[in-house]
This record gives C-alpha cells, sequence and structure tokens, in this order.
C-alpha cells in the first residue's frame, strides 16, 4: 500500500507539521506575545524543529512509526487543541502565560530545559541498547538542562532505573560523569537555600485546582497510566525511563506549595510535558492490533506460521 510507505518514511510528514507549528507559534505570537528577541526566534528557528524531531524519533524506537507520527502530531497540536478544554476564567492565563512558555516565545527556563531532557530521554533510550558515549551525552544533557533550571535533576532517577532495568550498570560511571558540571552548578547557585518538598495533601490540593479550570482531571490523570502500560508491554526500561520522568515531576514539582498561584502548576509541569505526550502517543499500543492494521502500528513485527 503506497500510503503506508509514504507513513514510514519520516521526511514525507514532519517538514509538512513543522511548517504548521510555525505557522500556529506565529499568529500566537502575534496575538498573545508583546515582544520577541533574538533567543525566542532562535528558539521558534531551531528548537522548535529538534524537539519534534526528538519526539519522533523517542516514540517510533519505543512503538513503531506509526506511534512515532501520532505523538509528533500530538506534540504539534495538543498545546492549541486544549485552550477550549480551559474555563473561560483560566483561558487568558494559559494563552498568555503559560502556552508562550512551552513553545518558546519567552525568554524563561522552561523551555531550554524541556528541549535538553528531550535530547536526554533520545540519548539515554539508545543507550538502552548499549554504548557509553551515548550514556555520557545524555547524562551531559540532563547537566545542562540542570544548569538552566535545577529542576533538570529530576530526570535522573528515571535514566538510572532505566539502565538498571536494561542491566547497563557498566554504563552508570559514564552517565554519572557527565552529569558531574550540572551538578556543581547547582550546588554553586542554590548553596544557602532551603530546600522544600511537598506532599500528598498538598498535591491533592493541586489536584482540585486544576480540576476547577480544566474540564477532565480523570483525562490528565488517566492518559500517562494507560501509556506506562502501553511502553511497558513493548519495553519495561523504555516504559520506566519515560514514564519516571513525567512521575518525577509530577510527585515532587506537582506537589509543591509554590506551585498553586495562577499558572505555577502548569508552569511548574512544562519541563515534562513531552514525557506526558509520548505516554499518551502510546496508549493505542494497549489494543490488540487486527490484522487490517499491523502494519500500520507493527510494521516489523513476524506474523505467526499456522501449523500444518
Amino acid at each position: 500500500m503506497p500510503s503506508l510507505n509514504r507513513l514510514r518514511s519520516p521526511w514525507v510528514f514532519l517538514p509538512g507539521l513543522q511548517v504548521v507549528q510555525w505557522v500556529a507559534v506565529l499568529v500566537h505570537a502575534h496575538r498573545h506575545v508583546s515582544q520577541s528577541t533574538a533567543f525566542v526566534w532562535l528558539a521558534a528557528i531551531l528548537g522548535l524543529p529538534l524537539a519534534l524531531f526528538c519526539v519522533y524519533r523517542i516514540a517510533s524506537a519505543i512503538g513503531g512509526r506509526a506511534i512515532g507520527a501520532l505523538a509528533a502530531f500530538m506534540w504539534v497540536v495538543a498545546p492549541f487543541a486544549m485552550i477550549p478544554a480551559f474555563d473561560h476564567r483560566y483561558r487568558p492565563i494559559y494563552q498568555n502565560q503559560i502556552l508562550p512558555r512551552a513553545l518558546g516565545l519567552t525568554e524563561s527556563g522552561e523551555f531550554p530545559t524541556m528541549l535538553l531532557l528531550l535530547v536526554a530521554c533520545l540519548f539515554m533510550l539508545r543507550a538502552l541498547k548499549g554504548g557509553r558515549a551515548r550514556a555520557f551525552l545524555g547524562g551531559a544533557a540532563i547537566g545542562a538542562a540542570a544548569m538552566v533550571d535545577a529542576v533538570g535533576l529530576l530526570f535522573i532517577p528515571a535514566a538510572l532505573v532505566a539502565l538498571l532495568a536494561a542491566r547497563r550498570r557498566e554504563l552508570i560511571p559514564a552517565f554519572a560523569a557527565a552529569l558531574v558540571p550540572g551538578i556543581v552548578v547547582v550546588l554553586v547557585r542554590h548553596t544557602g537555600d532551603p530546600i522544600g518538598f511537598g506532599s500528598w495533601h498538598q498535591l491533592q490540593h493541586n489536584g482540585i485546582f486544576v480540576r476547577e479550570y480544566f474540564y477532565s482531571e480523570r483525562a490528565l490523570e488517566w492518559l500517562p497510566i494507560a501509556g506506562f502500560l502501553a511502553l511497558g508491554r513493548k519495553s519495561m526500561p523504555a516504559a520506566l525511563l519515560v514514564g519516571g520522568w513525567f512521575g518525577m515531576f509530577f510527585f515532587i514539582q506537582g506537589s509543591s506549595s509554590d506551585v498553586v498561584v495562577d499558572y505555577g502548576f502548569w508552569r511548574a509541569m512544562l519541563p515534562s510535558l513531552p514525557a506526558y505526550v509520548l505516554l499518551a502517543a502510546a496508549t493505542p499500543l494497549l489494543v490488540p492490533a487486527p490484522r487490517a492494521f499491523r502494519e500500520i502500528f507493527f510494521p516489523n513485527r513476524p506474523r505467526a506460521r499456522r501449523a500444518p
């Protein structure tokens, strides 16, 4: 089938998706962003295509090229499609504060942190198959993210658990060595700052805040759980890597008392947005694939032979 052959090549649809994203970003920036700088233009021209490429490569490496295409499509469309899902009282805050940060239209650190963690996830996913250089580059990307924002260090447990689950303990020294510069910068920058931890009560309180302004809290909760189970069917180390990335931010950043005011919760969760999209895009892997769709979702799976 020609359509399936086109679907298997990322160079057919990724450039088109990128153009759509650029147009949507320019329209949104014209309406809701008051100023633009060289940093913003650099993020739009270079950062957005890199993020789209990483999302596609991670999803396709785990679930196949069609899942990669779905993840790429969701990555481009979801931030804008979510606008009507917010209550009219919160919608201007989402459009003026959250969405510009998610798209790199501000000089705040959320977008570069998110982008560096995406790069780290791609390298660590490849490192699960072996390669000290990949583990080192993954650790270096996490360290660079931590230099931008200390919350980048929350990715470390997910990467370590994934390496242990994949039985790649020999890669941990290279991974840890690459983290040293980022950890040193964080320690120097935050020396003397108090360290605050959230609580389950605070997480529930933040959940009430989300429920008040978003149309369905349950949909937000169950999508990553279903996606984690779906990824686990394909690769448990990969599921731990992506799921751990989102889980660390949700339970630590999401339970912080500092994120209740205005747009704090959504802003705090932005560095884990790619993980959420990857988990959501993986949910079709839970559905047993009929023969008509086998070539789309599982193009490389060998078919079982019937006994004579």
